[in-house]
């Protein structure tokens, strides 16, 4: 039988975790102020502990150095109606084994007393720091998000965000920064799909003098600026391979050797990296090594997409109504109509989708009320999908050329690259192009731009020739 105290001014919330704690035979203890509950302490130790965040007089927060002096050792689960990041890095700064976001249920109640009175741990320290206004949320997905990224400040491990474009990944990495023991030192965010493939080693590493035509002088590359901070790494997965074992190198020595260098430099950051794509799936594919990606996945946090959380539309909509009033000095209020159709969208662009919908919105609204007829028109999912027009298959045709080209290096197999290549580019378009030509030599010529006896000596040289075949 375990000791149990609940503070709390909530009656209904005393009730039930008073008679779920007895059922399960335990005995509890109940106060409906902080300054009741540290008397009680002088008359029991507990085992575990549920304070509620707000309290009269004395807050659950302030009452909570208090109570980690007289029991140090006692599991504290903070109650809060009003769950964001800074109630859960305060939560885990101070100790705390777990937090509720009101309402929850029995089931709730139950795992957290099992897991604590099982456990009996504390949670690893966090420095203060400053929060992260952007990062909004009151569903039980973005709680979560919220409870790893304190714990994953509390570390220097590497950490890897994964989640639809829109959701924050950058966001969450720098609140990990912020919340982390190198929040002083440097930031330094890098999006990889923004840099030119034949850049990217050289941006990541820096170069040295004559390295390459026009490296005109030495230059310092991003692992290097990051040196005692943190370096964020978005789009991960499109690091080109070789890039990648190098990467992994550096890691694994924490020292950076630049384009054309012979000597490498010390260096010591802590990688933060994210991607909208599964890198389990891109390790499947080849494009992705496992040996990095167990390297960068020492702790995940997964982002969930806004239309899986519709109940943080209402308020990510007035967070964004804040911003503007304080840009533009005016107030800026939004319809019950516009709310409930923008509750109901399905928001594949997720949160940056809304914000510039509310952007939208607000250049229309003059009286200073948004109304449904100023929201933009709902973007479809086959806006963000890849479709099959001409401009799409030429993307997925040079996809499909970098994956293959990226597989062939990470097996080893690098002999002949470019004629393999073309053999088989070339075998797949003559091969068509006999059966839309009808076979004629002349025709296929004509489409390619070559001679027609050249045509005729590729297909002698694929065996694409039949004893029927037409001549011209």
């Amino acid at each position: 039988m375990a000791n149990i105290h609940v503070i709390d001014d909530e009656s209904s919330v005393c009730w039930a975790i008073e008679k779920l704690g007895t059922k399960l035979g335990h005995e509890v203890r109940v106060a409906s102020t902080a300054e009741q509950g540290l008397d009680l302490l002088e008359e029991s130790r507990p085992d575990l502990m549920f304070l509620d965040v707000r309290l009269p007089g004395m807050s659950g927060l302030e009452a909570l150095p208090k109570v980690k002096s007289i029991v140090p050792d006692t599991p504290v689960v903070l109650i809060t109606a009003f769950g964001d990041l800074e109630v859960a890095v305060e939560a885990v700064r101070q100790g705390t084994f777990d937090y509720l976001v009101k309402p929850f249920s029995v089931e709730d109640i139950q795992t957290v007393i099992d897991r604590a009175l099982a456990q009996q741990s504390e949670i690893t320290e966090v420095r203060p720091a400053t929060v992260s206004a952007d990062l909004v949320g009151t569903s039980s997905s973005m709680q979560e998000v919220f409870k790893r990224v304190a714990l994953a400040a509390s570390s220097v491990a590497p950490i890897l965000i994964q989640g639809e474009s829109g959701t924050g990944k950058e966001l969450v990495a720098q609140a990990i920064h912020r919340y982390g023991p190198r929040h002083e030192r440097p930031f330094v965010a890098v999006n990889i799909a923004s840099l030119a493939p034949s850049l990217i080693e050289s941006e990541l590493f820096g170069h040295v003098r004559g390295a390459f035509t026009n490296a005109i002088q030495d230059k310092r590359g991003f692992l290097q600026l990051a040196n005692g901070g943190t370096l964020f790494l978005d789009e991960v997965a499109e690091i080109p391979l070789p890039t990648q074992a190098k990467l992994l190198r550096a890691l694994e020595q924490r020292e950076v050797v630049p384009v054309g260098g012979a000597v490498g430099e010390k260096t010591d950051f802590r990688i933060v990296c994210a991607s909208h794509q599964d890198l389990s799936d891109c390790v499947k594919q080849g494009t992705f090594r496992h040996d990095l990606l167990f390297r960068l996945n020492t702790f995940r946090i997964d982002l969930p997409p806004l239309r899986d959380r519709r109940e943080d539309v209402p308020p990510l909509v007035h967070h964004f109504l804040h911003l503007l009033e304080k840009e533009y000095g005016k107030p800026l209020r939004i319809s019950a109509a516009a709310m409930d159709e923008l509750q109901g969208r399905p928001w594949y662009g997720n949160v940056r989708e809304l914000r510039n919908a509310i952007e939208h919105a607000h250049i229309l609204a003059r009286s200073g009320v948004i109304e449904l007829e100023h929201l933009p028109p709902a973007v479809s999912k086959a806006w963000f999908d890849r479709g099959d027009d001409e401009g799409s298959i030429e993307e997925n045709l040079a996809r499909e050329i970098g994956s293959w080209t990226r597989n062939q290096l990470s097996v080893g197999d690098s002999e002949n690259l470019w004629a393999r290549f073309q053999a088989l580019a070339e075998k797949e378009m003559l091969q068509e192009l006999l059966q839309q030509c009808d076979g004629q030599y002349l025709a296929i010529a004509r489409v390619l731009g070559i001679h027609r006896t050249t045509v005729k000596k590729k297909c002698e040289q694929y065996g694409l020739l039949s004893p029927d075949q037409k001549d011209d």
